[in-house]
């Protein structure tokens, strides 16, 4: 049961892992119903909302696409094995088989450590680009970000006591 209340959070971790720089230009983007590349990622529009609120310049959005461009070789393979990992769990979950689901756990934990060890080292790439401003702008948002967990975490907590 507790294990339950570790996965949710992580899953949402996951789900808003992935930062993209906006540029300023006019170009259009795509209607709702369209995607680009992998489609839309949830949570995407809040770090959009956090990326505007940064004021990069022409310079740090190109240096940062360039970081996350050079991962990307190495960040697209472990997403794919955590979802691969997921969907086994899933089918084992529902298969009944509980060896399966514990051997299934243990490999998803092991798939989502090697995405965040690539994500960590992606972040403090970008944390590089920005200024001092930029950086203390980011760190009130993350702040933001773990006082909203810290609350869901308590939620979660009153609810079993």
């Amino acid at each position: 049961m507790k294990f339950k209340y570790f996965l949710i959070p992580m899953f949402a971790i996951i789900a808003c892992g992935p930062l993209h720089a906006q540029s300023a230009d006019a170009t259009a983007s795509p209607s709702p119903g369209e995607s680009q590349d992998f489609g839309h990622w949830r949570g995407h529009h809040r770090h959009a909302r956090v990326w505007s609120k940064l004021n990069l310049t022409d310079q740090q959005k190109e240096q940062i696409k360039s970081i996350r461009q050079g991962m990307k070789t190495q960040v697209r393979p472990a997403l794919a094995a955590v979802l691969k990992a997921r969907l086994q769990l899933m089918k084992d979950i529902d298969s009944g088989n509980q060896a399966a689901v514990t051997t299934d756990t243990t490999a998803l934990a092991s798939a989502q450590a090697e995405l965040w060890t690539l994500r960590a080292t992606q972040w403090n790439q970008i944390k590089g680009v920005l200024t001092p401003d930029q950086q203390n702008t980011l760190s009130t948002f993350k702040q933001k970000m773990e006082t909203r967990t810290q609350n869901i975490i308590n939620k979660l907590s009153q609810a079993t006591s």
